[in-house]
């Protein structure tokens, strides 16, 4: 979290191996991300990173099920083990019965949960998500959310970018940057979403008014 400016999208397009940084590491799993030549800078996104954006950014011409496997295709899966990846997460993210549809015959929570399942079917190491509750109501807010908790308790590293208190509430760890420098974080560890909540607005107020941080 942070205030316009302070390079929350830099952050997120230097993991994406979108933009090199000017100075220090970037790692993986021990593997430098920035080390990894341009020739494969795609494969390897679509093998270790999943994205989820606030406009959902799915193809009006394929149906959910084809823009679910479009990354999966691009890698040269085969359509019997794209099939097998698919269905165990469609029916976790409550999609098996609209996967014949497309996005423009569906609800925003729907286009936003085929985003997912199109993040989660590379089996990624890591999710990025810039602002993934931007363009929801409250009702698939909501949905997305527990969503998110759900797939992060089964063992899936989500950094989501946002500026919604709710959705950051929902975080173990929360991050705020400030100036290009993580200024201060916080952790949920056992406490509940409402007292993070709290916590979240308390900091953003200290950052607001020029209160001192700490890492």
């Amino acid at each position: 979290m942070g205030e316009s400016g302070s390079g929350k999208t830099t952050l997120l397009n230097i993991l994406a191996s979108l933009d090199k940084p000017t100075s220090g590491e970037v790692k993986l799993n021990g593997k430098s991300v920035v080390a990894i030549s341009e020739k494969e800078i795609s494969a390897f996104r679509r093998k270790n990173l999943g994205f989820v954006f606030q406009d959902f950014n799915l193809l009006d011409t394929f149906s959910l099920q084809d823009n679910i496997f479009l990354p999966l295709v691009l890698s040269g899966k085969s359509y019997g083990e794209m099939n097998d990846r698919l269905i165990p997460i469609a029916e976790k993210l409550g999609i098996s019965d609209i996967l014949h549809k497309y996005p423009y015959e569906v609800s925003g929570g729907q286009k936003q949960r085929t985003a997912v399942a199109r993040a989660l079917i590379t089996n990624p190491q890591l999710i990025l998500a810039d602002e993934p509750t931007g363009a929801l109501d409250s009702h698939s807010t909501n949905s997305l959310l527990q969503l998110f908790s759900q797939i992060n308790n089964d063992g899936q590293t989500i950094l989501m970018v946002t500026h919604s208190l709710k959705a950051a509430s929902y975080a173990k760890r929360v991050l705020f940057i400030k100036d290009g420098e993580v200024f201060h974080q916080l952790y949920k560890a056992s406490g509940s979403s409402e007292e993070m909540y709290q916590k979240i607005s308390d900091t953003l107020t200290m950052i607001a008014t020029g209160g001192a941080g700490n890492e």
